[in-house]
């Protein structure tokens, strides 16, 4: 979710929102005997408000599970999740009088905490993870395709070297370049081994899986394959370019990996965690309601 021009309206009504609450903690506070606590009329109805913000959240996630349900568009339940999670941590904070209370009131506190802060940093993944696919990784493709695009890599440069150097593990054979008639390039490969050698021994291991930094700094992989192609008569270069397409293909889709990877982890890290402050609550509120505190 992308904070654009759309989301102002959810930000004006936060911001409203929370200056007429604290507006109402204010007036509300000097009435109470023993001053504001959860337990007065003003205080049940900001945790009231909390608790049914959170029951919202979790609701996004219910409603990415049954996407038939016409219950609002899902951008605005991603905004609402947005800004009106933010304007929980104020609610509860006016709802327990800015203290932390006992043990659970504390561990409330705390979840809460954890949940707010890694909701932040997932909001800054949203708005920099677009922007670093798009561009460092023109080449971007979904999420089920990616393993099975790099392990084809592999297969797509062998037939490209067979193409051009005439085997995988065999010397191509010398080219003679007076004997070779304009625009006819011989056949079999001829002038390849440098290529195939290159292929055999760097850009082989690399596209099937293993580390390099040569290949994995585009600077650095660029002046190596120019390299190559001095080394290598004219007629092999669309081969030399071919293989570096598909080297920069692999570094693109890696780069995609690691930055699904990261917003997965994300994932894993709130999600529970929030579920977690969603049933820490509910106990509470029962609690406070049987029992009266």
């Amino acid at each position: 979710m992308l904070i654009d021009h759309k989301s102002i309206p959810w930000a004006l009504a936060t911001g409203v929102l929370a200056v007429a609450s604290v507006g109402l903690y204010l007036w509300d506070s000097p009435h109470q005997m023993n001053g504001p606590s959860g337990s007065s009329p003003v205080g049940l109805a900001f945790g009231g408000a909390a608790f049914a913000i959170m029951l919202f959240c979790a609701g996004l996630g219910l409603r990415r599970r049954v996407p038939h349900w016409r219950l609002g568009s899902a951008h605005a339940w991603m905004r609402g999740h947005i800004w009106l999670g933010l304007l929980t941590v104020l609610f509860v904070a006016l709802h327990g009088a800015f203290r932390t209370g006992g043990v659970l009131t504390t561990w409330l506190w705390v979840l809460l905490g954890l949940v707010t802060i890694s909701g932040v940093l997932g909001l800054i993944l949203q708005q920099v993870i677009p922007s670093l696919l798009l561009h460092t990784t023109p080449g971007e493709t979904v999420a089920q395709q990616l393993d099975r695009q790099l392990s084809s890599l592999t297969e797509l440069a062998d037939g490209v070297i067979v193409k051009f150097t005439g085997s995988l593990d065999k010397p191509s054979p010398v080219w003679d370049a007076a004997a070779a008639t304009p625009g006819h390039p011989p056949a079999g490969g001829a002038g390849g081994e440098p290529l195939r050698m290159f292929y055999a021994v760097q850009a082989r291991a690399y596209l099937n899986g293993g580390m390099s930094p040569g290949f994995e700094r585009p600077t650095q992989a660029q002046a190596m394959f120019a390299s190559l192609r001095t080394m290598c008569p004219p007629h092999i270069h669309p081969g030399i370019d071919a293989i570096e397409e598909l080297c920069d293909r692999r570094r693109q889709l890696k780069r995609q990996r690691l930055l699904m990877r990261v917003f997965t982890a994300w994932l894993i890290v709130h999600v529970p965690l929030s579920w977690v402050l969603l049933m820490l609550t509910t106990a509470h509120a029962v609690g406070a309601l049987r029992y009266g505190s």
